[in-house]
């Protein structure tokens, strides 16, 4: 099996992307999980590995065969996720709201369960 692994690491540097599909295609999955395990988002997996396969696309050539395709597959898709949520940590959070619950609008211009204002003339049918 190493040799077919070797082959295919040669024809996709060669720039085969039905190669380089064959090579991670075993490993997506797992992937998958390990960054869900670190992001807690499925969404955010997701998007974690597809920018962990365009990297490990782009630095193909530099894949120095020192340790395993699985190996170094791992270490992008980890360094990917911690970068994530380093950018998340430094965005800003959304304000919440915080006192008692807004009341549901009605459609008469006024909030229900609102009183009347002393003195407000009724506006009639519009």
């Amino acid at each position: 099996m190493e040799i077919d692994t070797t082959d295919l690491i040669a024809r996709a540097r060669a720039g085969d992307h039905n190669a380089f599909s064959d090579l991670v295609q075993g490993h997506s999955h797992e992937l998958q999980v390990h960054c869900y395990r670190i992001l807690g988002s499925v969404h955010d997996a997701e998007d974690a590995l597809q920018e962990t396969l365009v990297s490990a696309w782009r630095n193909l050539g530099e894949f120095g065969q020192r340790s395993s395709l699985r190996t170094w597959l791992y270490q992008i898709a980890t360094n990917r996720c911690l970068s994530m949520l380093r950018a998340d940590s430094r965005r800003p959070r959304s304000a919440t709201l915080s006192g008692p619950p807004l009341p549901q609008p009605t459609g008469s211009g006024r909030a229900a369960g609102r009183p009347r204002r002393p003195g407000a003339r009724s506006r009639g049918p519009l």
